[in-house]
């Protein structure tokens, strides 16, 4: 048996490692530390005069430990010691521990036992025992502690399941060694320390949530197995979307990071130079309606313009905006500020004329008041119902009811042709470059002749019943002229050269509404036909060569009159007017209508009988109350107002324009 003992309260000594035989030894000891416990008054060494007990601690089933023994004084539990005493190396076994009473104790103490695994640092465990005895006044008293507990597998740490009555210990695995406490816990299949199963193992492997199922995760998570939901790669930087995650070629230029690796785009070729469609200098960037690549300019498109009218200066804006000019010719900025007119571009000089002829953005500056110039009786004071000029307006024709003049502007000079041939109710008349007439009549007769001393005129007459009412022609280089002329029944004729051969005047189509004018820019491609239905309804007929066919060329709704007067500036563009204010403009190929024209108390709509025009914003027409109006592209003004009847207008150019009438009366514009 193993001894120790142990001073109850602060002052008692503790011994270990003594064998009974050794008590008087012990004795005297104490007795020179606490000589007033001793026999002698002197204080030298005597008799121990205080009993003690011999509390004995049995154990059995283990082999390491350490039991802590504890007295208290019953009286005053404030006054307590303890003692751990180490438990040696063998099974079963026991020690002892002496407890002395010191005087200021009282007599009765309580004796409490626990035990410890591995050693006297490890925790307490099972249930603490307690034996309440009085300490002898001599000599000493046994007190016997029995404790069992199992270590099966020698680890030093106790079963936790043992049998009943036996300490229950920390160890979940009694029988393996490797498994205790103060274990390691490691991913090995077991609760290594018999605390928190593997949760706590230092070499967990780290899992990733998975939230889109690509086999790439976001969120870590240690666990020794595999969590439900989770994988063995991480890095994913989306883990909402399967399409996103790392090990993957960059599949979106979309401004996010498709494989993770930290660049957004990179398959990409982001921000090399490109060009556009538009031929502009641009940079590689994301689409913003794609998943691809888009070439975003650097550089701004411009507005490219080409000469539609044929002036020689480009004006008319192309639809695309680029770079680079999409079509042929041409150039940016525009150099013409009306595609309408060759009689408008920069750098012409400005004419007194209506026009804003050099792009100024102001019409005539400089000029004073416009003029007309006016004469009557012309030729006699028959009716003019056309005019007709050439050589640049300084020489005209001039026919009517029983009249046909040829007019010299330059001297006054009217010359009469009174032969019969020549005479008849001539409605409409054409002039080629060389100054030969064609006139037409109401009784289907068409007459031409040049300006000499010839008399007479040569005839031919269109098959009956025919009423004749407008004239045109088209002229080839070193050829004589062709024209075409229509009828009120809606047939169109066609004369050639030679003019005395019969088949020369040929019929050219039917359209069956009864036409009052007809005109064109230099080819039958661009002729064009107008008059009025059966129900009194404008009309227009367009000639489609593709088809040798004269089609309707329908007006923007239903307008009623008729329109008595055509004028074709080029393929482009055509004007036309008549009855109740109507005039029309004829752009790509659709017929719009103007402002209707009215007199000067706002509502009365005037009778229109011709029109000119030399730009969008440069048109005139002739009325039969003797008025010549001016459209500039926003308003009806009127530019000349007299007593007689107008009927009809020509002109070489804006700046020199004629007009003819009732009581042979001839009404001249030419631009000072």
């Amino acid at each position: 048996m193993n001894l120790f003992r142990l001073r109850a309260a602060l002052v008692l000594f503790v011994l270990a490692s003594v064998a009974c035989t050794d008590f008087d030894l012990e004795k005297q000891k104490l007795c020179k530390q606490f000589p007033e416990r001793c026999g002698n008054a002197d204080g030298s060494i005597g008799d121990w005069t205080g009993g003690a007990l011999n509390v004995t601690f049995e154990y059995s089933g283990f082999e390491r430990g350490c039991v802590t023994v504890t007295a208290t004084d019953a009286a005053n539990p404030g006054n307590t010691s303890s003692l751990d005493v180490a438990l040696p190396g063998k099974t079963p076994g026991s020690v002892s521990v002496m407890v002395f009473r010191t005087k200021d104790w009282g007599h009765t103490l309580n004796v409490t036992t626990q035990l410890h695994e591995i050693d006297c640092s490890a925790p307490l465990v099972g249930a603490a025992q307690e034996k309440k005895t009085d300490v002898p006044e001599g000599g000493t008293l046994d007190v016997a502690f029995t404790v069992s507990a199992i270590d099966g597998d020698g680890d030093g740490y106790f079963s936790s399941g043992g049998p009943g009555g036996t300490i229950k210990g920390s160890d979940c695995n009694d029988g393996d060694p490797a498994v205790n406490p103060s274990a390691k816990e490691v991913c090995n299949g077991k609760d290594d320390n018999c605390t928190l199963g593997e949760s706590d193992a230092d070499d967990k492997p780290t899992w990733y949530t998975d939230g889109d199922g690509d086999g790439y995760g976001d969120v870590a998570v240690q666990s020794c197995s595999q969590p439900a939901g989770t994988v063995a790669l991480g890095g994913d930087c989306n883990d909402n979307d399967a399409q996103v995650r790392p090990g993957r070629a960059e599949f979106l230029c979309d401004g996010k990071d498709d494989n993770c690796n930290g660049t957004n785009d990179e398959n990409f070729n982001l921000g090399s130079d490109c060009e556009t469609e538009f031929k502009c200098a641009g940079k590689v960037a994301c689409a913003s309606t794609s998943s691809q690549t888009a070439c975003v300019p650097i550089e701004e498109p411009l507005t490219w313009y080409v000469d539609s009218d044929g002036d020689g200066f480009e004006g008319q804006a192309v639809a695309e905006q680029a770079c680079e000019s999409p079509v042929a010719g041409g150039v940016s900025p525009a150099q013409d500020c009306d595609e309408s007119s060759v009689y408008v571009r920069n750098g012409l000089p400005e004419v007194c004329d209506r026009l804003d002829n050099n792009c100024s953005g102001t019409v005539d500056e400089g000029c004073g008041p416009l003029t007309w110039t006016v004469k009557t009786s012309v030729g006699g004071s028959d009716s003019l119902t056309a005019i007709t000029l050439y050589d640049n307006g300084q020489k005209g024709w001039l026919v009517g009811t029983n009249n046909l003049v040829h007019y010299d502007f330059t001297t006054g000079t009217a010359t009469p042709y009174t032969h019969s041939s020549c005479l008849d109710n001539w409605t409409a008349a054409w002039a080629s470059a060389n100054g030969r007439l064609f006139a037409v009549a109401q009784s289907g007769k068409i007459v031409t002749r040049l300006f000499n001393g010839d008399p007479g005129c040569f005839q031919v007459t269109a098959p009956a019943p025919t009423s004749l009412y407008g004239i045109t022609g088209i002229e080839q280089s070193g050829q004589d002229a062709t024209v075409y002329a229509v009828s009120s029944n809606g047939r169109i004729f066609k004369w050639t050269s030679p003019y005395g051969q019969s088949g020369a005047l040929s019929t050219f189509g039917n359209v069956g509404d009864n036409l009052r004018a007809i005109a064109n820019s230099g080819s039958e491609g661009t002729l064009l036909a107008v008059g009025g239905s059966s129900n009194a309804k404008a009309v227009a007929y367009r000639y489609d060569t593709a088809s040798s066919q004269w089609v309707s060329d329908p007006l923007s709704g239903s307008f009623d009159g008729f329109l008595k007067g055509i004028h074709v500036t080029d393929s482009r563009f055509a004007y036309a007017a008549g009855d109740n204010g109507l005039v029309f403009k004829r752009s790509g190929g659709v017929w719009t209508p103007l402002p209707t024209v009215v007199e000067s108390d706002g509502t009365t709509k005037v009778q229109i009988r011709d029109v000119l025009a030399f730009s969008e914003k440069g048109i005139y027409v002739a009325t039969s109350a003797g008025m010549i109006l001016f459209y500039n592209g926003s308003v009806w003004t009127t530019v000349y107002t007299g007593p007689a009847p107008l009927y009809s207008l020509d002109a070489p150019s804006p700046a020199r324009i004629v007009a003819a009438g009732e009581g042979g009366t001839v009404v001249s514009f030419t631009a000072p």
